[in-house]
């Protein structure tokens, strides 16, 4: 009859065990889906503003040669010489440099953050595991003390 209380409470006891580590284990996965869910969000804000930036060059870009059209113009210069057409083109330069420039530094940063964001999930995905495994863990340590009480309970007279 002893036996048959320790077996149960032994088993109750690996049970619960095992449903606090594949808890545990869904909860972590939960909060590392969270962690990916806000890394991609964050990517597609950098690749936003990015964009936003690059639009923000480009107007600037207009304003200026239409600016320097604008003051040639009113001088009575030819808007195509060769030294009007020379400060278009190194305005024109400058501003692709600085695309270019958003452009890398934009996709450095998305990739970073899909990288990490690849990496959180990965590492739910783990945690869910680990927690399963611990689980078993706890079944096989139960059924082996289960296995213990039984053999002493039949080997005492």
């Amino acid at each position: 009859m002893a036996e048959t209380v320790a077996i149960s409470a032994v088993a109750i006891a690996a049970a619960a065990s095992a449903g606090t580590a594949i808890y545990s284990g869904i909860q972590q996965r939960e909060a590392a889906d969270a962690q990916a869910a806000q890394y991609e969000e964050e990517r597609m804000a950098a690749r936003t503003a990015a964009q936003q930036e690059e639009a923000a060059k480009q107007r600037q870009l207009n304003r200026v040669l239409g600016a320097a059209d604008a003051l040639r113009a009113g001088r009575g210069l030819e808007l195509m010489s060769t030294t009007g057409e020379e400060i278009r083109r190194e305005n024109i330069d400058a501003v692709n440099n600085d695309i270019t420039t958003i452009r890398a530094n934009a996709n450095t940063r998305t990739r970073r953050l899909g990288l990490a964001a690849d990496n959180a999930r990965g590492q739910g995905d783990a945690a869910l595991i680990g927690g399963y495994g611990r689980a078993v863990g706890s079944l096989a340590s139960g059924v082996t003390s289960a296995y213990g009480i039984m053999n002493r309970a039949q080997a005492a007279p």
